[in-house]
Parts: structure tokens; C-alpha cells; sequence
């Protein structure tokens, strides 16, 4: 098998028993990408700048304060604050008469602030790889291409990102017959899951409270697992 820095992961997640593998991989890459920000490369000057400029989301602050590094979140968060009271005094103040056009430029650097991550960032440029690297497992690799035909399958997000990766990787009748495998794939695991969702409610009207759950016991949290990601 041809090497790409994401072949191996993307086999292993093949190998869980997860509702999407994509997800599973980028569990791993999320931790990764929090443990590099926390890790030495925080006292790195361009990295400095980074977080200072962007910060995180609300999820991936939360990972790094319950990774067990106080003192680095601290440092990274104390040059951060610092830049952020620069940014939102200058955008607060508009002069005389200018507060209305104060105020919007304001919520307009709030905005970017709230909206930046550096993990994200991060992530999402590992992720659209990875996602490119499973479309070339799938062309090249037929033994891949049945583990992934035999697993879970896809969530809908991440299913997106593997038919927006495909154009990198494919073109004309490959590509083609790319996106058929996909759509009748995640066809057939999504009326599975339909069934068991389906037979779940039925589960509690009268007349089938005596009757097996089938496979349908875990179905809800199932069907959220394909829909949103982890």
C-alpha cells in the first residue's frame, strides 16, 4: 500500500466499531491538535501570535482546561486577554457622536473573536487531507474500499467533506463512480437505521411491548451519531 501520512489511522478507524470513520479519526486529530497547543510549541513565537490573534471556541478552551496543563493555558490566556483589551478598546471608541458606529464595529471584532480557533483551523486543514486520503485508499485500495463499503458508513457532515475532497483526488467516470458508492452506501445504512429507529417507536405502543427490540435498542443515539458529528 502506498504511505500517506493519514493511510494508517484511516485503517484503524475502519477497524472500530463507530458510527462514522471519520469521526473516529478526527477524535484523534482533535486531541493532537490540543495536546501541539499546549505542548512546547506554545512558548514559540509564531505560535504565540497565533493564539493571541485567534484563541479558541468554546469546546477546544474547555479540552485544554481539563487537560491538566493550568500553567500553560495560563500563559497563552494571559498574552491573549492582553490583546484582546487592545483590540476591543480601540473598536470602542468611536469619538463624539459616532457611538452607533462604535457600537457595530465593536460587535463587528466580538464577532471575529468568538468565530476564531486555532484549533479549528488546525483541524479542519488535517481533516480535508485525511478526507482526501480516503478517496485514494478507495481508488487504490480494494481492501479498503470493501472495509469501508462493510462499515458504518458516514455522518452527513463528514460524508460533505469526503464528496468535496473527491474533486482532488478523481475526476470524470472514477469520480463518478465515486459519488455512486457513496450515495448507495450511506443509502443503505441510513434505511437500516430507519428500520431500527422505525421499530423503536413502535416498541412502545401495546401491541408490540411483548415483541423483540430487534436491533433498535441503541437506535436513537445512532441515528445522531449520522447526522451530526461526534
Amino acid at each position: 500500500m502506498k504511505e500517506r501520512i493519514y493511510s494508517i489511522p484511516l485503517t484503524d478507524a475502519l477497524n472500530e466499531s463507530c458510527d462514522c470513520v471519520m469521526c473516529a479519526l478526527e477524535r484523534k486529530l482533535e486531541n493532537d491538535a490540543v495536546e501541539y497547543f499546549m505542548g512546547a510549541s506554545k512558548m514559540e513565537p509564531d505560535v504565540r501570535i497565533m493564539t493571541n490573534k485567534k484563541g479558541f471556541c468554546r469546546r477546544h478552551l474547555h479540552m485544554m482546561e481539563e487537560s491538566g496543563s493550568p500553567l500553560g493555558l495560563a500563559l497563552m490566556l494571559d498574552t491573549h486577554l492582553d490583546e484582546l483589551r487592545g483590540r476591543i478598546e480601540k473598536k470602542g471608541k468611536g469619538g463624539l457622536f459616532a457611538a452607533k458606529k462604535s457600537a457595530e464595529a465593536l460587535c463587528e471584532e466580538i464577532g471575529k473573536i468568538i468565530d476564531g480557533c486555532v484549533v479549528c483551523d488546525k483541524l479542519e486543514s488535517h481533516l480535508f487531507d485525511a478526507a482526501a486520503n480516503l478517496v485514494y485508499l478507495w481508488d487504490k485500495e480494494p481492501d479498503f474500499r470493501k472495509k469501508l463499503e462493510t462499515s458504518n458508513g458516514l455522518c452527513l457532515p463528514h460524508m460533505l467533506l469526503v464528496l468535496k475532497a473527491a474533486g482532488s483526488e478523481l475526476g470524470g467516470k472514477r469520480l463518478d463512480e465515486f459519488v455512486d458508492f457513496i450515495v448507495t452506501t450511506q443509502n443503505e445504512k441510513l434505511e437500516t437505521l430507519n428500520e431500527d429507529v422505525n421499530w423503536f417507536t413502535k416498541k412502545f405502543d401495546f401491541n408490540h411491548k411483548d415483541d423483540d427490540w430487534k436491533n433498535s435498542k441503541d437506535a436513537v443515539p445512532r441515528a445522531v451519531n449520522k447526522l451530526v458529528k461526534f
